[in-house]
């Protein structure tokens, strides 16, 4: 049998651990507050930056799926490496290297983790049955600046996936130092947002549930806080918010309810397109294909892949309160071994492509019930 003939993929990932923790600019001032509010001004920015991070999630996410396909085309310098030591259990592999994080043409990230798969990871025909594991994530800035380091622990899941641990971000401008943290007792909670009570989008086209500890540190004083998402609502809670000066001096800052939504402008035309989709999915499989992204009414775009004709045209809804955020799915594979797979698509800040989120099962066959998870990747081409 031949492998799935798979056009689009992607299911949120733990790499929600290193994109979440890739807040540009988190706490410094950009003019928003006065020398007499500083509270006031590092909330600010710790919410637009929060927006912002959020939104890179679909995008950034894509890393651990990319770093379980190593020596792909979007991993080429990440390797898998079979664990064989004495008490390491059964289909435990070691992941290592660098890769480009932020899609930018460079290698910023690198990697160090283990994971421990329910199965095989590349066995195509028994479905992903899921994986945990932990390990460090670096980011650095042109190969020179250190600015962020996490150690973490996750879960891999068909339908939700689990992340806990710490990560540090460093400014490299201004030196103001974020530490986020997800508790291991109660790790955050990560799914694809379908619009329903139980899967509200509340972080652009993913719904996220528990609680972020967030802490900012820069030269006007120190920010502690806690970011309380759940899986159905839409908005954040922030609460138990303290400034403290460098003198020692604390300020409570009021609990507040946040629509983080997705930054950037918010029109159905900005997915209008010709594009390049580069996916990859586990069980590992990789590979690319080209599509037209048009748009069919103020809510709904559709899709037509290079060589298909428009019965094979597949439409994306709006899910949340922001049009940069869509849900779709299609059917495929041959009579006999068609599968269904549900799409999230997340268009990058500055709209040079999206990330897609996605699940895929199949509906008959001997692989019925069986399915895997995919990530990937969209770049504007002419």
């Amino acid at each position: 049998m031949a492998p799935r003939p798979v056009r689009v993929g992607l299911l949120l990932a733990a790499s929600a651990l290193s994109s979440l923790a890739y807040l540009h600019g988190c706490g410094g001032s950009d003019g928003g507050g006065t020398p007499s509010s500083p509270a006031t001004a590092m909330m600010t920015a710790l919410t637009r930056d929060m927006t912002r991070s959020l939104t890179r999630l679909g995008m950034l996410e894509t890393g651990t799926v990319l770093v379980m396909n190593p020596g792909s085309t979007l991993s080429p310098n990440i390797t898998g490496t079979p664990d064989t030591s004495a008490g390491a259990p059964p289909n435990t592999v070691m992941y290592g290297g660098t890769y480009d994080g932020n899609a930018d043409g460079s290698d910023e990230t690198t990697v160090d983790l283990h994971v421990t798969f329910a199965n095989d990871p590349n066995d195509l025909f028994s479905g992903f049955g899921g994986g945990q594991g932990g390990g460090t994530v670096d980011i650095n800035i042109l190969s020179l600046m250190h600015v962020y380091h996490g150690n973490l622990t996750f879960k891999l899941g068909m339908s939700e996936h689990e992340v806990s641990g710490t990560g540090t971000f460093v400014n490299p401008v201004s030196g103001t130092t974020t530490t986020m943290t997800a508790g291991a007792s109660d790790p955050f909670r990560i799914r694809l947002a379908d619009g329903t009570a139980s899967k509200r989008a509340n972080a652009c086209a993913h719904s996220l549930d528990g609680a972020l500890q967030l802490s900012v540190a820069g030269s006007d004083g120190t920010l502690a806080s806690q970011w309380n998402f759940a899986r159905e609502s839409s908005t954040v809670a922030v609460t138990g918010a303290t400034f403290t000066t460098p003198s020692g001096q604390s300020t409570a800052i009021p609990d507040t309810s946040l629509d983080l939504g997705c930054a950037g402008t918010n029109s159905i035309n900005e997915w209008v397109g010709h594009y390049q989709i580069r996916w990859a999915c586990l069980p590992a499989e990789t590979g690319e294909f080209t599509t037209r992204i048009t748009v069919k009414n103020a809510t709904t775009v559709t899709m037509i892949d290079d060589g298909d004709t428009a019965a094979d045209a597949y439409d994306a809804a709006v899910i949340g309160t922001s049009v940069r955020a869509i849900r779709g799915f299609f059917i495929d594979g041959p009579v006999g071994a068609r599968y269904r797979e549900d799409f999230n698509w997340t268009l990058n800040i500055d709209g040079s492509g999206f990330s897609q989120s996605s699940r895929y099962v199949y509906f008959e066959g001997s692989q019925q019930g069986l399915g895997g998870i995919c990530v990937a990747r969209a770049k504007r081409i002419p």
